[in-house]
């Protein structure tokens, strides 16, 4: 495993902590030489000192979608669009916000969710040495706790 891979796994279980469930929910997908990794999590989830670093309000009626672009196992930045497609077929757009540390590069958007609320997330995904966008989609059901 590369050193950014090592590093990818590092960031989400300091996010995560004690949640392997939701670490084993992180995906990817390859495009040539870019991977793209990508996860969505309630945010009352994140370590209280991980969310206040990255300004994240914890909350059990927040979502977060995390999206990484490696170019060769290494972070790049790009452009990061997110809409977020409910059971209703309604549409909404999240914005990514970009977030840097010790020059790795992660984009992070919020939303609100309720428990059981299902999202087909459409992410397209355009790093700014690529030209080329890629689409990515998942599917993620929240159940935030008690």
């Amino acid at each position: 495993m590369s050193h950014y891979a090592h590093r990818i796994t590092a960031w989400m279980t300091t996010l995560l902590l004690a949640f392997p469930m939701i670490v084993n929910a992180q995906q990817s997908d390859r495009f040539g030489e870019y991977e793209i990794h990508y996860s969505a999590i309630p945010t009352g989830m994140l370590n209280e000192r991980v969310a206040r670093e990255y300004g994240i309000v914890r909350s059990r009626t927040q979502g977060m979608v995390m999206v990484t672009i490696l170019r060769n196992g290494e972070a790049v930045s790009g452009r990061v669009d997110i809409l977020a497609r409910d059971e209703d077929d309604e549409l909404t757009e999240i914005g990514a916000q970009r977030v840097r540390e010790d020059g790795w590069v992660s984009y992070v958007g919020t939303f609100p969710i309720e428990a059981g609320d299902a999202f087909t997330f459409e992410i397209e995904v355009n790093p700014h040495a690529g030209g080329e966008v890629y689409p990515v989609a998942f599917q993620q059901t929240f159940y935030p706790g008690e």
